[in-house]
C-alpha cells in the first residue's frame, strides 16, 4: 500500500499564556493529496484539565471545549465538497484541505493553540490520526508500570523536600517461597518500622485496577509477620470514570480492612503527615 504525506498538529489548551503551562486535548491532521482533513478532541475527560488549571472554573473549561470541538467540525466541513458536487472555494478540493488546515494552525492569540506542524508518511491518514490521539492526548506508552515509576519518583522527591528522606530504604522482605521490594522502608536503628509503598490504580479498565490492588494485597498478607506493623499505601486513582471509580473504591476499602494506611500520593499535606515522625 502507498505511503501518503502528512501534516499534522497537537492541539494544546493553553489558558495561562504567561506561564506557558499547558495540555494536549487532540490532534488536527491533513493528507493534502488525498483533500483529506480531520481532527480528534479529548471532550469527554476533562480531570486532567480541571485539576492542573484549578483557577478555571471547570465549567468554563468544558464550554471553551465543546464549543472548539464544533468550531472543527465546521472547518472539517469545509474541507469537502457540498451537495451540488461543487467545491467550496476556487481551488481544488486538495488545496481547500491544505489551506484549511494552515489556516487553522497558525500561530493566533487565544486559550486553544497549536504544537508546531510536524510531517510523518502513512498508509491511512485515519489510522494515523487515532495512533497520534493515543499517544499524545491518552499517552498510551504510559503503561501502569511507567506510571507507577513516576508516582514513586514523586514520593522521592517529597520526602527528599521535606528532609525526611535519610531513614528511607529499599528494602526486600521473603518468606523463603515469596519475596517483594518496597521502595521506601523506615528503618529506625536498623529495624524497619514502617513501610510506604506508592501504588498507582488509575487503570484503563476496572479489572486491571482491581488485579493491581490484588496483587499488593496479597503481599502484604503473605508477608505479613515479617513486616512492620506499619504499611501505607500512597495510591493514585484513576479520572472519574463511574466503573474504574468503583473498583479504585473497592480497592481502598480492602487495604483498610487489611489495616493498611491509605494515603493520597498528590496530596502533599496527606502523604507527609503519614510518613514525618511524630
Amino acid at each position: 500500500m502507498n505511503k501518503h504525506a502528512v501534516s499534522y498538529a497537537i492541539i494544546r489548551f493553553q489558558p495561562h499564556v504567561e506561564t506557558e503551562e499547558f495540555a494536549n486535548i487532540g490532534i488536527v491532521l491533513v493528507a493534502p493529496r488525498l483533500g483529506y482533513l480531520d481532527f480528534k478532541l479529548e471532550t469527554k475527560r476533562h480531570a486532567r484539565l480541571t485539576r492542573f488549571f484549578d483557577s478555571m472554573d471547570p465549567a468554563t473549561i468544558r464550554l471553551v471545549i465543546r464549543n472548539y470541538d464544533a468550531e472543527l467540525k465546521r472547518i472539517r466541513s469545509l474541507a469537502g465538497y457540498n451537495s451540488n458536487g461543487q467545491t467550496r472555494f476556487e481551488f481544488s478540493q486538495t488545496d481547500n484541505a491544505e489551506h484549511l488546515f494552515q489556516a487553522l494552525t497558525k500561530d493566533r492569540e487565544g486559550i486553544i493553540r497549536f504544537s508546531d506542524v510536524r510531517f510523518v508518511m502513512a498508509e491511512n491518514p485515519k489510522t494515523k490520526l487515532d495512533e497520534l490521539f493515543d499517544y499524545y492526548v491518552k499517552r498510551n506508552f504510559a503503561n501502569s508500570i511507567y506510571r507507577e515509576g513516576l508516582l514513586e519518583r514523586h514520593v522521592r522527591n517529597l520526602l527528599k523536600l521535606k528532609e525526611i528522606n535519610r531513614n528511607f530504604k529499599q528494602q526486600s522482605f521473603g518468606d523463603g517461597l515469596y519475596s517483594a521490594t518496597f521502595p521506601f522502608v523506615e528503618m529506625i536503628d536498623d529495624k524497619p518500622v514502617k513501610i510506604l509503598k506508592p501504588l498507582y490504580l488509575g487503570q484503563d479498565n476496572p479489572t486491571r485496577i482491581l488485579d493491581h490492588s490484588n496483587k499488593w494485597l496479597f503481599t502484604i498478607k503473605r508477608l505479613k509477620k515479617f513486616l512492620p506493623r506499619d504499611v501505607v499505601f500512597a495510591v493514585e486513582g484513576p479520572d472519574g470514570q463511574s466503573l474504574q471509580q468503583r473498583a479504585f473504591e473497592e480497592a481502598i476499602e480492602q487495604f483498610k480492612a487489611n489495616d493498611i494506611r491509605v494515603v493520597n500520593a498528590k496530596n502533599e499535606r496527606e502523604l507527609i503527615g503519614a510518613v514525618k515522625p511524630k
